[in-house]
């Protein structure tokens, strides 16, 4: 007995005679026993109960649910609570006002924020107007200096600058001062700078929070790499927090910005993206009311009828740690 294609059995197949020179030829098919056809099972029919019996009640049909359960939302799970706050980075504060001297609020900025903030802070960059001599010329150097696994990290870095968002998302770079004796192009801190010069840092909770006061730092100009910016670069260097701008802000309100952020920072004790929120909600008030950190010229500017307009407040971001507050060492 055979099995054919059809996989059933039956009858030896019958072969073909030979040809005139004894060969058979090949080609024989297989016959193939035709399979049963079977009925469709057919459910049973339910009995009908008899008029006047009592009917059995149905068990009720138990659906799963999609969402989570009210009681688990109750119970805490073990391990689920949120760490506590690291301790704030020891180390001093770092100030840089313009070091190419072509934005006039940058050095009054930095200057309101060492005489109402930090009044221990070191100051680099250009001054003109301010008593003393500064403690750095702001150099790429210098600022990668005041990083984690630099010679002088610090828990605070706050940049009053010129940047640019390349097309080519490496070439992004703040606009610093040049070192002497080196060309003109020295004095940019790119992203791929930044990110080479901090190849063996990690980032975490424990660094600074660096504020950048200038245009598109926080802003790719690739789009098939938009979060490759100037402030992710430096969380990657261990930044804890990074406040960037996603478009070319003006110089008065984004000193304004900045020093309402600071006090939050300082007088409230906020964490940097509850301090920048409760600085974009003040921006919206109609009915604002200046800070102490705002003296002089930012008192008078923080009058102006559109700050309330998204161009001045909208453009800033928060990225890093959402960790809750941390207080800034004043140490």
């Amino acid at each position: 007995m055979r099995l054919g294609r059809g996989g059933g059995d039956g009858p030896a197949p019958r072969r073909r005679p030979p040809d005139a020179a004894g060969r058979r030829r090949a080609g024989t098919a297989a016959p193939c026993r035709p399979r049963p056809v079977r009925p469709p099972r057919r459910r049973p029919l339910a009995r009908r109960p008899s008029p006047g019996a009592p009917r059995r009640p149905r068990a009720p049909v138990r659906r799963p649910r999609s969402g989570p359960q009210p009681r688990l939302l109750r119970r805490p799970v073990p391990g689920s609570r949120r760490p506590a706050p690291p301790p704030p980075p020891a180390g001093p504060q770092v100030l840089l006002a313009d070091p190419e001297l072509s934005l006039p609020w940058a050095e009054l900025e930095t200057a309101t924020l060492r005489a109402t903030c930090y009044p221990e802070a070191l100051r680099y960059g250009e001054f003109l107007t301010a008593d003393g001599e500064r403690d750095a010329a702001g150099t790429p150097q210098d600022v990668l200096a005041a990083l984690p696994g630099g010679t002088v990290p610090a828990s605070l870095v706050h940049l009053s600058c010129h940047a640019v968002a390349a097309s080519r998302p490496t070439e992004s770079a703040l606009r610093l001062a040049v070192p002497p004796g080196a060309p003109a192009g020295a004095g940019r801190l790119t992203v791929a700078g930044i990110l080479d010069a901090s190849a063996d840092q990690r980032p975490g909770p424990a660094g600074p929070l660096v504020v950048l006061s200038a245009c598109e730092t926080d802003l790719s100009g690739g789009h098939h790499d938009e979060a490759l910016t100037l402030a992710t670069a430096l969380v990657a260097a261990g930044a804890a927090d990074v406040v960037g701008s996603r478009w070319a802000v003006r110089d008065g309100p984004t000193s304004v910005l900045t020093a309402v952020l600071h006090h939050h920072l300082t007088d409230g004790r906020l964490a940097p993206p509850d301090a920048l929120r409760a600085t974009q909600l003040w921006m919206l008030d109609p009915h604002r009311e200046p800070p102490p950190t705002l003296t002089g010229p930012l008192r008078a500017e923080a009058a102006r009828p559109d700050l309330h307009q998204l161009c001045h407040w909208a453009a800033f971001t928060h990225q890093g740690n959402p960790a809750p507050g941390r207080p800034i060492s004043l140490a």
